[in-house]
């Protein structure tokens, strides 16, 4: 599975995304899904995911579709939508997206696509802005997030020693930079991330196993990696959109 950034608001009391402040970050993400070139998955930040009631419905999800669609056209919001629906016993809701105990989550799989790492970061600190009454959770696999733990609050990034390595941490407190600089010209023609090797079985022992040897199955190594100690020497800084950076 390709190396992927985590995101999370939690449903903790404190947290609060109102309609229009979601409505402003949907309307972000499809911008930034549609505007740049992604090869490994694009941003998925949701509030519910939704499936159909197949005892209701049988076989005919189209009348999920429909549903969703007539309520749409009606002018209905998200959550209207969903609660109508749920209340007709048409689809069964699971809140918070991807993980319990939220008010939205998701990931997005960007195997050693750095440029990728750097919009998600980019976009999550537009939505912690946009959502100024929510903190939003953030863990890399990789080491575009310097401490791969970040949480972002109205365009402030903070670090918690608990979930960083003493290292990273000093580190990060030292240089007060959490994200990499990417060079953006690296990525350009980027092959889209895969884990299938076509024709695999017709493949001679010996080229199986350089197959096998080379494939970089979690994304981190790359022709196109740093330069220099987890930076490219030229590229884009994300640590200088940060309003503050915190260490607790």
């Amino acid at each position: 599975m390709a190396r992927r950034v985590f995101y999370r608001i939690r449903d903790d009391g404190r947290n609060f995304v109102s309609t229009e402040e979601w409505d402003a970050v949907k309307s972000l993400q499809n911008w930034y899904n549609s505007e740049f070139f992604w090869t490994g998955g694009r941003l998925n930040i949701r509030r519910f995911i939704v499936f159909p009631n197949y005892d209701a419905v049988g076989k005919d999800v189209e009348k999920v579709y429909a549903g969703f669609a007539n309520l749409e056209k009606a002018g209905y919001s998200d959550d209207e939508i969903i609660r109508e629906l749920e209340a007709r016993k048409l689809i069964i809701v699971k809140r918070g997206g991807y993980e319990d105990g939220m008010i939205a989550s998701g990931f997005t799989r960007v195997a050693d696509n750095e440029f990728n790492a750097f919009l998600i970061l980019d976009f999550l600190l537009k939505v912690s802005r946009i959502t100024r009454t929510a903190d939003v959770e953030v863990f890399d696999e990789g080491d575009f997030v310097k401490t791969h733990y970040v949480d972002l609050s109205n365009g402030d990034v903070s670090v918690s020693e608990e979930r960083v390595s003493r290292d990273l941490y000093l580190e990060a407190k030292h240089s007060h930079r959490v994200f990499a600089v990417v060079n953006p010209d690296k990525y350009d023609g980027h092959p889209e991330f895969t884990n299938r090797v076509n024709e695999f079985n017709d493949l001679l022992p010996f080229e199986r196993a350089k197959v096998l040897g080379d494939w970089n199955w979690l994304g981190y190594e790359s022709k196109a990696d740093f330069d220099f100690n987890g930076d490219d020497f030229f590229g884009f800084d994300l640590n200088r959109k940060v309003c503050h950076l915190y260490f607790k």
